[in-house]
This record gives structure tokens, sequence and C-alpha cells, in this order.
């Protein structure tokens, strides 16, 4: 949620924030904003809406200046208006301020700057930053963030400018993400090696070489610019400017600059020959399932992940995830129990934290989350750890918060996922999920090396049929998109591993369409749902032919008596269902049925996706959405 960015170097601040800004809309925002120092003044902008209105301002009134913060917003306290949008100053207008997250004891902070004479422009909780910091402020920056940060309670990252200090950022790192970024050295600048590792120091200090400085909330912002980053970790502050980069903590001890290449590339976060991020990604899933295959096989066997921890010895497992990574965990349960014989529970992570779980013996938590900045995800693994139980992550980004902060991490080598609707770090979470179930099955001596053959010859073919059914699904979908984007309403049914997959595709709707989507296991339908069922009314049926085959047709046919629109999802070629359905989406079938709703899920992300366009909607940036849930 909202996305902060800064810059100091030689080129036009601006033009390199808008930029940033850009790369971190998938994130979620409804205003932008930002703030240059120049000639011992702060030029601020700021626009609601979308961030062309803020490069509009920008364009029609030019702020010079080499130096500055941006921010795009996604509201908490207060709509999001102009007046609301970051940058936020000080009374006096010498102090700008971009934050993340939520400032709890705001109200308190702010009645006291108010008695003391602070006038308030905006109703939320970050205006309180700048004018804490100018009530300390005597020319020496850190020592004024450092007080402030000490009244600070919550989650939050901020990042300041000063009118005095033309060439620096303070930034602020406590819950909220934050990296630093650092291009490559200017011409006739000290040699790039010899500033490796900054060694952070207090107030002062001798310059070192001039390369460009970037703060942001994620990687793809700091790009082209920064060659290589660190990530601020929590109660740490850094000092960017002619000095170079500082880490200390909150207290004023100093902390070594680790900075590392960063391997992401700008093609990367480019939509490349596709309209939207989101046709992208999921075009993208084949290639996403053999890079992940290729990292878990060595010489045609499984390797066994290095998590620090005996799987061996594990007998119950709990699946802390939200949203999309809760629909995989459900599937990921059904993995665990079924190969390795494992006790699984699956918990929705902002629930988990409230409800005292019992710890045991022989328990592990492994936390699910695309970004690794899930803020209940992160709250819920460090409760866990609280009371000793060891924590794997799996996740996308292996920089987050969620996987330094675990004992082992499984990647999901998923590329940079930008549009906010997940799908192919879906796909490649169920698949590392089931290549973890046949991994803790392995190491505990229940997968036979000929099952281990056919599990892995199963796996080899799949990102083929996902291809194949990516290409042969299209036409059905397209068709049935154009008589069903005005439909308000569409339910999904699915039983066993395709019950996940109709919660998944649900989701989608909801999230890119606006439809209103319900998922159901099958069986459920009729103990109260069915009331829905109108000749109007879309449902879409996940019947795959597996052991719930015959089943999943009563259900179709129940439906079909009630006359509601029924859309079934099942293999090319199965005239049975063809014969009871309106339309038909074809998937491949896979190898291993458990790997059936990697190929089921696939028309419904496309469906969502298409329904979207015809209702106009924005299918990368939906509305009220944000790519990571930073705040609880």
């Amino acid at each position: 949620m909202c996305g902060i960015a800064g810059y100091i170097g030689h080129k036009p601040a601006g033009q390199v924030l808008i930029v940033a800004l850009e790369r971190l809309k998938y994130r979620g925002y409804d205003s932008a904003g930002l703030a240059l120092v120049d000639e011992g003044e702060i030029r601020l902008r700021r626009a609601a809406g979308k961030l062309k209105n803020l490069s509009d301002k920008l364009d029609a009134v030019p702020a010079p200046g080499t130096c500055g913060i941006a921010h795009t917003r996604w509201a908490t306290h207060g709509p999001p208006t102009e007046a609301n949008c970051h940058p936020h100053l000080s009374g006096d207008e010498r102090i700008a301020v971009v934050h993340n997250g939520i400032i709890e004891n705001h109200e308190e902070l702010r009645r006291e700057l108010q008695a003391q004479g602070a006038v308030f422009r905006s109703e939320t909780d970050t205006e309180v930053i700048p004018h804490l910091i100018a009530s300390v402020y005597r020319g020496k920056p850190l020592e004024a963030v450092r007080a402030t940060v000490a009244r600070l309670r919550g989650s939050f990252a901020f990042a300041v400018v000063f009118a005095d200090q033309p060439r620096r950022i303070i930034a602020v790192r406590q819950g909220s993400p934050l990296l630093v970024g650092r291009g490559r050295s200017a011409p006739g600048s000290a040699p790039a090696g010899r500033a490796r590792n900054d060694r952070s120091v207090t107030d002062g200090g001798t310059p070192s070489d001039q390369r460009e400085l970037l703060i942001a909330s994620d990687i793809p912002a700091l790009l082209p610019h920064a060659t290589e980053m660190l990530v601020l970790e929590d109660g740490q502050i850094a000092d960017l400017g002619e000095h170079g980069v500082r880490i200390t903590t909150f207290t004023g001890s100093p902390v070594t600059a680790v900075f590392k290449p960063i391997e992401i590339t700008a093609e990367a976060v480019s939509k490349g020959k596709h309209d939207t991020f989101m046709a992208k990604e999921i075009a993208e899933q084949p290639e996403v399932l053999r890079r992940l295959l290729d990292s878990r096989l060595r010489d045609g066997r499984l390797v066994e992940p290095d998590l620090g921890v005996d799987l061996r010895a594990v007998n119950h497992l709990v699946f802390l995830a939200c949203g999309t990574s809760w629909h995989a965990a459900l599937n990921g349960r059904r993995y665990l129990e079924s190969l390795a014989r494992v006790h699984v529970e699956v918990d929705i992570s902002s629930e988990y934290r409230y409800r005292n779980p019992i710890a045991a013996g022989g328990t592990l938590v492994v936390s699910i989350s695309q970004s690794g900045e899930t803020a209940d995800t992160i709250a819920g693994q460090r409760l866990a750890r609280a009371k000793f139980i060891p924590v794997v992550a799996l996740v996308n980004v292996v920089t987050s918060t969620i996987a330094r902060e675990s004992g082992g991490v499984l990647p999901l080598l998923a590329g940079p996922e930008i549009g906010v609707a997940s799908t192919k770090a879906y796909t490649a979470q169920l698949f590392a999920l089931w290549l973890f179930a046949l991994q803790v099955a392995k190491a505990k001596g229940l997968l036979d090396p000929e099952t281990e053959s056919k599990a892995i010859a199963a796996a080899l073919r799949l990102p083929g049929q996902v291809a194949e059914t990516l290409a042969g699904c299209e036409s059905a979908v397209a068709e049935a998109a154009d008589l069903f984007s005005a439909a308000n309403d569409t339910v999904f049914l699915g039983r066993g591993g395709e019950h996940p997959t109709a919660l998944e595709g649900a989701l989608k709707l909801k999230e890119i369409a606006y439809v209103h989507a319900s998922g159901y296991p099958a069986g459920e339908f009729k103990h109260g749902p069915i009331a829905q069922v109108t000749a109007k009314l879309p449902v879409i049926c996940l019947c795959p032919h597996d052991q719930l085959y015959e089943k999943m047709l009563s259900n179709v046919q129940e439906v079909r008596a009630r006359h509601g629109r029924i859309i079934g999802v099942g293999h090319a070629g199965d005239r049975q269902l063809k014969d009871l359905c309106d339309h038909v989406f074809p998937v491949a079938r896979a190898d291993d049925e458990m790997l059936q709703p990697l190929l089921s899920i696939l028309p419904l992300q496309r469906y969502a996706y298409h329904v979207a366009r015809r209702r106009d909607c924005d299918v990368d940036q939906p509305r009220n959405l944000a790519k990571s849930v930073t705040v609880e």
C-alpha cells in the first residue's frame, strides 16, 4: 500500500520521481505528489486521482531541483483529496514528509501540537510528522528525526527533506518496507569499489563519491538509476546526501551499509508486447513453472530444501496467508496431508494472531506471501516465533521482511508481479507447495523412487500443458465474456482441489471486474446458496475428470434444473460435460490429479480479464486495492 520514492543526483528530480511513481502504481493509490528542494525552498506538487494528473501539473508548472521525495497514497485517514495527498509540510513549509503505514497515536500528537500553535491542513495521520520534526529542528536533521521517531507509535516508513539541506534525504523504517538504491559513480568521482561498504557515522563526516542515490518502497522504483541496493531494517535511519549513505539505529548507533547488486532489470518490470501487466503475467506462467521446477531438481531427483528444520520431525503444519495466498494454502493442505500424512491447519493471517494458538512440538509454520511484506502475515509469523515455532517462508521476494525473519525460504522465482490481481504468483505457489509436500514426504520416507519418478515426469509436462490450455481456451473465454460481461453476479463451484480454484476464480472477478462473485464447495451449494440461481445467473462449474467428476456432474444437473447459465471448465473433448453446459472452457489434463488446479485456474484468470476489459475496468490497478497490504 502506498509508495515512497526519493532521488538525489544530477538529473531533474521531478522527472525521475514521476517514473519511479509509475513503477509503484501497482501497490495501489488514489493520489500522488512530490516535493523538490531548490534554492532554499521546497517546491510542492500534488494531485488527486491518477498519476497523470500530477505529471500534467508538473509539466504546466515545472519545479527545478535534483533532490526530492514523492509518494502515491492509498487513503486510510481522510478521503483521497489533494489536501490529504502527500508530501505534507511543516507550518513554515521548510520540511516535507512522505509516509507509509499508520501513526497510531496521531490524535494525541495532533492535540499536543495544536496546543503549541500548529495549524493542520489535512485529515491524515502523516501530518503530525513534519510538525513534530519542526518543533525540535535546530539545524541538525538527524537529531530532529530521532527525537520525532521516539514519539511515534505504529508501523511506518517515512522520508524527509529540508529546505536548508538542498541535497539530503533522511529515511526511516519501522514496520513498512523501505529500500535504499545507489547508482554507478559519476565521472570524476571516487572509485566505485571504494565505497562498497559505507561505514555509518553521525552528522558531519566527509563527502564520498557522487553517485545517484534513491529510496523506494520496492525495487522497480529504483530502476534504471540504481545498480545496487540495501534493505533498511526496522529501527534504522538512512541519511542520504553528498556524504553517501549512512545508516544508524534510532538511538544513533552506526550500522555498516552493505549494498547488493540489483538483479531485476527495467525490462522485467515493463509490459513488453502486452497491453497490460496482467496479460503479460498470465502469459509468463509456463516459463515461471519451468524455472521453479529447475530450481528444485538435481540429476532428475527432488532436492531436499535447506530450511533450517528437520522435516522428518514435522507432524503439524500451519499455513499463514491472506487472499490469493490463502487459496493456494488450501490446496497446500491437501498436498501435505495426502502425500506426507502431516496434519495441516490453514489460517487467515489476520485471525491467527488474535486466537492465542497452541504451540506444540513438531509444529512448523509456513508463511505464504507474494510480496513478503503482508502486514497481517508478518504479525502472525512473529507470534509463532515468539512461541518458539520454526517458520518457513514461501515468498516471491527473497529480500522481504517475511523472508528475512524466517528460518528458511522457499522462493517462488516468479519474477516481478506488477498486476494487483495475482496470477503467475498463484500458480507458482500451488506448484511450490506440491513440490514441498513431495519433499516432506521424501524426508519422512513416504516417497519411494518409482512414485518420485512419476511425480517428476508429471511436473516436467506441466509447463507445456499450461501453454496448451492458455492457447486452447482463449476463444471460448472471450465468447463467454461477450455474453456475460453485463452480469452483476457469478457463482463458482468446485470440489476437492477445485474448491480453492472456485474461490480464486471468484476473487479474480471481484478484484478486477467489480462483479459480485462467490465460490462454493459444490456439495454445499444446495444447503442454501442454490436459492441464488436464476436464468440470468452465470454458474461456473469446475469439472475435471478426477475422482469427484460424477458428483460434480450431479451438481451441474442441479443448476441446470433451475435454468442457471452454466459454464463448465473441463477437459477438451468431454462430450458429457459439453451436453450439460451452455459453454465449456477446455483445459488440458494434468498427469497428476493434484496438479489439475494449476490448469483449471487459467481460463478463469482470462475470463476475469476479458470481463473487466469489456466493463472498461483497469485490470492492473483496480479501485480500492493495493498489491501489497502493508497495514493491518
